[in-house]
């Protein structure tokens, strides 16, 4: 070897080392994050998923509770002759009422047993629980000694067509330790709940701690970087200078500067680039929503690859349709999204099909070169009229399956080369990940407001329908507002989206009004009244409370179902109920809402009166306008009177 090789080597060998090892460090960041986002994905899945099914226990408590108190009143009138019933109608609905009860009763059993064999099953999940930590004061001994009496309890009525002292013993037994079986669930819950957050902040501190290791790691390997590059290049400097060479003006025969300057430039991209991808990952582990992630790679994607708007179409469960679902614009390309969410496309309609089996994107450099002598699809001629001239398509797969397709989209043609998917690969692995949490943790909530609804339903056999009308007169609403260019700056698509959903827990506060007051058929007294008024209340605290203990694990989902329970009988004239709010004090979602629960109350048959015709209903709609309701949203829910007939016969019809 000779001396010339030997300074080389003596000279890059260790900087060779140090830039594997700054390498290695870079590597290890992106893999520490993303192990430590599964974790705490699986982690918070299987959290929501025991706190789904113990609250469950104790919605079938409750339900028992009131099947049985409907039950002795069928048979107490039943023998006492005092029923409006025929024979055969109180025979049905005991019948149902026994049914309701067994199904209840075996699920909590089966539950119960689950919990104890330390496995829940959830869907396609099995969710292994340990509950020696939160069970040190022997709530779940004590609940299965009180559920083996009440369980006995239950099937005594099921069984009993008449009554008898075992019959009544089983009635009073069941109304006694009611509420005792509640408590010791929300103990229970409570525990779980406060074990869990302990947990997830000791993840969090775990996962601080490793990444401050790594940057330490990283800062020390840039400073030998430092030292064995910059330092060494500034002695020989200051050597020529010592020896008087530097006083001589080289004049090098390429530019220096300005092929300096460019590297400089593209290695400190090259670092945002870096810092972007942990922000992303960060994103997703610290549960943010979807809407924020696609939002910050809106906003901070655009050194990777040029867009003016991105777009997620999810696949159909039968794999058969392709659902326009979330979309995002730098604000040059409107009304796109407004345009398009929501709207199924089948797939055998496009030329998706291929590459959604293959998992290849799909690179348009000139949409309208690529739909000339072809039939123009609906889909293409509303992002023609857009303005997007060019696109690539990537499928989005989770465990090998394709979910989606995520396209980005450019109002200039040619933009789009294969240079682009290196990026766009890992950056669909990354969106796919966070869509599906984001879209199992909608569907959990969306199981637990339908639960809750139903509960409120429940109680009272005439708002069935009610609550689906609600739902869909409340988003028809927005909806309008929305295309009108009305409250813009508060309901956008996830707005509607979370209206529509919400808007059913109206009435939940009702399961804490008696019988006597909320299925009486005649007016209420001025006292029933004020009991009644108190459903507002009761609703507002139990979704309170519910989104409290969810924003302590960080989230926040019962927010605007509080502000609908609380506020939907306001009026804005301030003459209204529970605090007497007016105008713009009262939510966007309450006064939405009111208008709908009205609308859909006068054109309903109720214990107190017959159904108004739509006439009269939206003449006193408009009655209400400027004291009741919020005049402009009367204006557009008049303006648009065939829409809402039309939800109307559609539920009617069925």
């Amino acid at each position: 070897m000779t001396c010339l090789e030997k300074n080389n080597n003596s000279v890059l060998g260790p900087v060779k080392n140090i830039t594997f090892s700054v390498l290695a460090a870079i590597t290890a960041i992106l893999v520490t994050l993303v192990i430590i986002h599964n974790f705490d994905r699986n982690r918070s899945i299987d959290d929501k998923i025991i706190i789904n099914v113990l609250g469950k226990q104790r919605m079938y408590t409750q339900l028992i509770s009131k099947d049985v108190s409907e039950l002795h009143t069928l048979i107490l009138e039943n023998e006492g002759g005092i029923s409006n019933l025929s024979q055969e109608e109180i025979d049905e609905q005991m019948s149902g009422l026994r049914n309701s009860m067994d199904v209840a009763r075996e699920e909590f059993s089966t539950t119960l047993t689950a919990i104890h064999n330390e496995r829940i099953h959830y869907d396609t999940y099995s969710v292994k629980i340990n509950f020696s930590m939160i069970n040190d004061s022997g709530d779940l001994k004590e609940i299965d000694a009180l559920w083996a009496d009440f369980n006995e309890a239950v099937q005594i009525v099921v069984h009993s067509n008449k009554t008898t002292p075992e019959l009544l013993q089983a009635f009073n037994y069941i109304d006694d330790n009611n509420i005792k079986l509640l408590t010791l669930w929300d103990r229970l819950l409570d525990r779980f709940l406060k074990e869990s957050l302990h947990s997830d902040q000791s993840s969090k501190h775990i996962e601080y701690g490793l990444m401050i290791a790594i940057f330490v790691l990283l800062a020390f390997y840039l400073y030998n970087l430092l030292r064995f590059i910059i330092l060494p290049y500034n002695q020989l400097y200051k050597g020529i200078s010592e020896i008087g060479l530097s006083t001589y003006q080289l004049r090098p025969q390429f530019p220096t500067r300005t092929r300096v300057t460019p590297m400089v430039a593209e290695i400190n991209d090259m670092f945002l680039k870096i810092d972007n991808l942990i922000t992303l990952v960060e994103n997703i582990s610290n549960n943010k929503s979807f809407m924020e992630t696609l939002t910050f790679i809106s906003k901070t994607f655009s050194v990777f690859i040029p867009y003016n708007y991105i777009g997620i179409a999810l696949i159909s469960e039968d794999k058969k349709y392709l659902r326009a679902s979330y979309g995002v614009s730098d604000g040059s390309i409107s009304g796109l999204t407004e345009k398009v969410i929501g709207i199924n496309w089948p797939v055998s309609d496009t030329s998706l099909g291929p590459y959604l089996e293959s998992g290849e994107a799909r690179i348009i450099n000139d949409l309208e070169a690529y739909c000339t002598g072809k039939p123009l699809q609906p889909y293409n001629k509303i992002i023609m009229e857009a303005g997007v001239r060019a696109s690539i398509a990537l499928p989005l797969k989770v465990s090998g399956e394709p979910v989606g397709m995520i396209f980005f989209s450019s109002k200039n043609k040619n933009v789009y080369n294969k240079q682009h998917l290196n990026i766009l690969s890992t950056l669909a692995n990354s969106i796919a990940i966070s869509m599906n949490q984001n879209i199992f943790a909608r569907e959990m909530q969306y199981s637990s407001i339908l639960a809750l609804a139903k509960l409120s339903e429940a109680r009272d056999e005439d708002t069935g329908e009610h609550i689906e009308r609600m739902s869909k007169y409340s988003k028809t609403i927005t909806v309008l507002l929305h295309e009108n260019n009305i409250y813009s700056d508060e309901i956008t698509v996830e707005y509607i989206d979370q209206i529509e959903r919400f808007s059913s827990l109206h009435d939940i506060g009702k399961v804490g009004i008696t019988d006597n007051i909320l299925l009486k058929p005649g007016k209420l007294t001025s006292e029933e009244f004020d009991e009644m008024k108190k459903h507002t209340i009761f609703g507002t605290q139990v979704l309170k409370a519910a989104d409290k203990n969810m924003k302590n694990k960080g989230l926040s989902m019962y927010g605007m179902g509080a502000e609908i329970a609380e506020g939907h009988h306001e009026k804005w004239d301030g003459s209204g109920y529970p605090y007497g709010r007016k105008g713009t004090e009262i939510p966007l979602s309450a006064r939405i809402t009111a208008v709908a629960d009205v609308f859909d109350a006068l054109t309903s048959k109720r214990p107190y009166k017959e159904a108004f015709s739509l006439d009269k209903s939206f003449a006193i709609i408009e009655e209400g306008k400027g004291t009741h309701f919020d005049p402009v949203i009367v204006d557009v829910f008049l303006k648009n009177r065939s829409r809402m007939e039309e939800i109307y016969y559609k539920v009617e019809a069925r």
